[in-house]
């Protein structure tokens, strides 16, 4: 199907460049209303995305266009056609400033494994299925539904430079909802997760968490009114705040603007005296949905230090943006890891502080610095006591706040992330319930 595309796309005249993506995703798929099977689905999916460029120049600029389509292994030659000339006559009015396609390397990529090549993926559901319910065991509250999905995808990337490389790569996907019932109050929580292994460990971790936090949350009481206070980021809002870091070191974000980051500077300023930023990315990071040997362009990937001690190194990016900035390209990467700090959560923990591991929606605006959100769940300890809080919203500035922030040693590990666990802001701004 792809020698049949290519031949469809060279009888056109007006495309310079092609990239073709085959994607082959076999999908086992399951339906629980709580710990009965609702509904088994199985799919095969099979697709082509292609991409055309046109390169052009207008008063003395050089441009080059690109358009995306989806082909299906089922379209007549015909209908392939007018696809491919549709986008084709679409990638004539992008102006993006003209870059070159990923051409062949001699590099030899390690593969991607996982311990779901070893069977089928239906022969691991009922290993998935009992790590899921291991946990579900509390008279007061338990799983109300989850949803299990276990795909294999089989990618292989061709472009009209002769790229022709081709990778197979796992994806679980987990999402369930825990309700609990204390009292009058009955409350629900939903938790999603991505693996690329088979970890009944974390699967089991994972549900017993949520249910932990189902029961806090229904006897939390009002988060107080605290103004300008230590708090304790744990967890997924971890990732959400130290995406900054990744954004600000991305060349697509320094080419845009929306970053001014400068090569061998510290990030977070000279007179920054808390924990200082390590980032490093790592495309082969284990239990991970995003590890692959190649981006989606096909440059082949290798492990890269962005930040040191908070001084960036290099920026990260594909071939387009690195070109734009006449730099080594990376590849895109997404699997990210930063070291954790000196001092213990338990460190943390000893003066009085505002703990959040949950919030209705948590922002990180990546250009102001901006972060906040609305406070679903968390602790507060005035020093002497501790409980459980819900409502009520915190707001900073990470630019401020990064001056004088503290790292976790303990770690977390959350599919694409391994990081600190825990985060320590001072004087961050507390909106409690009155």
């Amino acid at each position: 199907m792809i020698e049949r595309i290519k031949k469809l796309i060279l009888e056109s005249t007006n495309i310079d460049d092609f990239k073709i993506v085959e994607n082959k995703i076999n999908a086992s798929e399951l339906f629980f209303v709580k710990k009965g099977l609702d509904m088994y689905r199985a799919k095969d999916i099979h697709n082509f995305n292609i991409t055309v460029y046109k390169n052009f120049e207008e008063e003395n600029i050089k441009y080059t266009g690109s358009s995306s389509a989806i082909i299906h292994p089922t379209m007549s030659d015909e209908k392939v056609l007018k696809v491919i000339e549709k986008v084709a006559f679409a990638a004539s009015f992008i102006k993006n400033k003209y870059y070159y396609l990923v051409e062949p390397s001699d590099k030899i990529q390690p593969e991607i494994t996982s311990d779901f090549s070893g069977k089928s993926l239906n022969e691991w559901l009922p290993t998935l299925t009992e790590s899921i319910y291991n946990s579900d065991i509390c008279d007061k509250g338990g799983i109300n539904s989850s949803e299990l999905f276990l795909n294999r995808i089989c990618t292989r990337i061709v472009n009209s430079k002769g790229i022709d490389v081709s990778f197979t790569t796992y994806k679980g996907e987990m999402e369930f909802i825990t309700n609990w019932k204390e009292n009058t109050e009955e409350i629900e929580l939903y938790k999603h997760i991505d693996f690329s292994e088979m970890d009944c460990f974390l699967i089991n971790k994972t549900v017993k968490e949520m249910l932990i936090m189902s029961k806090e949350k229904a006897i939390a009481s009002p988060t107080p009114p605290l103004l300008k206070h230590t708090i304790l980021l744990t967890g997924e809002p971890v990732i959400e705040l130290l995406n900054y870091y990744l954004a600000k070191a991305s060349a697509k974000s320094v080419y845009n603007g929306t970053s001014v980051a400068k090569l061998d500077e510290n990030i977070q300023g000279n007179e920054a005296h808390g924990d200082l930023i390590t980032l490093t990315l790592d495309p082969f990071m284990k239990n991970s949905t995003n590890s692959a040997p190649y981006d989606a362009d096909g440059f082949p990937v290798k492990s890269v230090d962005v930040f040191k001690k908070g001084v960036l190194n290099r920026y990260h990016g594909d071939v387009r943006h690195c070109h734009y900035l006449n730099i080594e390209p990376t590849g895109s990467i997404s699997n990210v890891i930063i070291e954790g700090g000196s001092d213990s959560i338990t460190d943390f923990k000893k003066d009085p502080y505002l703990e959040i591991v949950a919030f209705s929606d948590f922002q990180m605006d990546d250009l102001t610095g901006d972060f906040g959100g609305e406070i679903r769940l968390g602790w507060y300890f005035d020093g002497t006591n501790t409980i459980s809080v819900t409502g009520g919203s915190v707001s900073g500035n990470i630019k401020d706040s990064q001056k004088e922030m503290y790292l976790s040693k303990e770690l977390q590990k959350n599919n694409s992330f391994i990081g600190p666990k825990t985060v320590k802001l001072l004087n961050v701004s507390v909106a409690g319930i009155e």
